[in-house]
């Protein structure tokens, strides 16, 4: 019984998401921007850091002012960005698809923030790329 209502709601949602990307013009261009940023945070350290791990096994993770490289840590953590920028993007499209319906200004805000919060991703992959290289 529990799994059909829960199908029925998934559908909603799905239906939801449809709907919102047809008749809305600004979630087409917040996406794919979002997307862009992302693909760029995930590319970056394939590009120049992955040719890296071959010389030495660790790598700058954070940069501080004051410190100078305050931590380290294995070539894989690099990836903990994109990641995080992969689960926000997902998160903000369903409570964009969910809230669409009832609360159109609630979902174009996690419309338009998204973007921003994935450019704040890739800027702080720029800077873990330039102080490793």
């Amino acid at each position: 019984m529990s799994i059909h209502r829960h199908k029925k709601a998934l559908q909603e949602i799905w239906k939801s998401f449809k709907r919102m990307f047809v008749k809305n013009r600004l979630v087409p261009y917040t996406t794919a921007l979002s997307v862009l940023f992302l693909s760029i945070t995930f590319a970056l350290p394939v590009w120049r850091l992955l040719p890296l791990a071959e010389q030495s096994p660790f790598i700058a993770l954070h940069y501080n002012i004051y410190l100078g490289v305050d931590r380290f840590g294995p070539v894989y953590q690099v990836f903990f960005l994109p990641g995080v920028g992969i689960f926000f993007l997902l998160l903000n499209l369903f409570i964009q698809a969910r809230a669409y319906k009832n609360q159109k200004m609630l979902s174009l805000f996690f419309a338009s923030a998204t973007p921003l919060l994935e450019f704040i991703l890739c800027a702080a992959m720029v800077l873990i790329v330039l102080t490793n290289i």
